[in-house]
């Protein structure tokens, strides 16, 4: 195989991946969570898919204006990144960097007539959207979940990013430019991008279900259903018997919106979300039918989930009902996951109607069904 089909081939490798990344990121970022992180993000996956399939065009035809202008469009997609993790912080997002580098990028590269120009043009290039690859590593680092090992992927391959550049810049100020000499950049160049395509997907679908501070959020239903349908379904076959669902429900939620209102109603909600996260053990799995409803699927011994349960109760009670005059509480159904032999709609109508004795009872309470 010729440099020139490895090249081809690397090309539609990674327009491949570009294309399942973007599908991934606006429907399981963007769509379940939509912020403006989320949407500079999926621009940023948007970028990299149409600038690889414009590229890989041009190689097919052998245009080599329209192959320079996608690979040089490419590069504007780590500025997006990093525009959407300072989105995300709060602050100036400054997309337009974005933009302009995308199009100076690519202007540049189709006016680099000779092979020495083009060749030093590309490695300056390069080290430019390698630069927003090491500037977003600086908003991980400052964000409070950028210890998490999701975000770890994007991080290395930031830095190996900016390795690169670095040493593709240096390769060619000490060696002159030819034909030969710029093969091997760009074949670097379709592999990195697909690493880094992988990567960013994996930390970017995290980073898009937890808020700044770092807590976990709810997932859809239909997303929640399957995640917990396999765990009980691998819980059956090992015969663990420490599996729950819990049907967590706010007290009163009729009378909540109708004295509140829709908007105080919705910030008391998400303060309901963040809390049933951040008390529910790190590994458990949330799912939200409803507003004001949460479904988690646990695996923990009787006595230490009963803990996790009071302890949100408890908070629960003592939180900041957005400055209104109410008291909120829950209740929660608790049914253990070998009591309906580990079928997920069952347990949660079990716990649903568990949770529904909690509230005629008075609420701010918890009703456990027995196995």
């Amino acid at each position: 195989m010729t440099v020139q089909q490895t090249l081809e081939n690397l090309g539609l490798a990674q327009a491949t991946i570009a294309t399942l990344a973007t599908l991934m990121v606006i429907g399981l970022g963007f769509l379940h969570r939509p912020s403006r992180a989320s949407l500079l993000w999926s621009l940023a996956f948007v970028l990299a898919m149409s600038s690889t399939w414009v590229s890989v065009t041009g190689s097919v035809i052998g245009d080599e204006a329209i192959r320079r202008s996608g690979l040089g469009l490419m590069l504007g997609a780590p500025a997006l990144i990093w525009a959407g993790f300072r989105a995300r912080r709060g602050v100036r997002a400054l997309p337009w960097i974005a933009v302009l580098q995308s199009i100076a990028s690519a202007g540049a590269f189709i006016a680099a007539g000779d092979l020495g120009a083009y060749g030093m043009t590309f490695r300056l290039a390069f080290l430019g959207a390698a630069v927003f690859a090491g500037l977003t590593v600086l908003e991980i680092r400052r964000a409070a979940d950028g210890l998490e090992r999701l975000a770890l992927p994007l991080m290395i391959v930031s830095t190996g990013f900016v390795g690169l550049a670095v040493s593709i810049v240096v390769a060619g100020l000490v060696f002159p430019a030819n034909a030969q000499d710029l093969q091997l950049p760009r074949i670097l160049n379709s592999l990195g991008m697909l690493i880094y395509l992988v990567c960013a997907t994996v930390s970017l679908l995290y980073f898009s279900s937890v808020s700044p501070g770092g807590e976990r959020s709810s997932i859809s239903w239909p997303q929640f259903s399957v995640i917990a349908s396999d765990r009980l379904a691998r819980a059956r076959r090992a015969q663990e018997s420490s599996w729950a669902v819990l049907s967590i429900r706010l007290d009163d939620p009729d009378q909540i919106r109708s004295t509140t209102g829709e908007s105080s109603w919705i910030r008391i909600v998400s303060t309901f979300e963040a809390l049933v996260a951040d008390t529910m053990p790190a590994e458990a799995d949330l799912g939200r039918p409803a507003r004001g409803r949460v479904v988690v699927l646990v695996c923990r011994p009787g006595p230490v989930l009963r803990e996790h349960v009071r302890t949100l109760l408890r908070r629960l009670t003592e939180a900041d009902s957005d400055g209104v005059d109410i008291q909120l509480s829950a209740s929660v159904g608790w049914v253990p996951a070998e009591s309906a032999q580990y079928d997920l709609t069952t347990l949660v109508e079990r716990a649903d109607a568990a949770a529904l004795i909690a509230t005629g009872l008075g609420g701010d309470r918890w009703e456990r069904v027995r196995a």
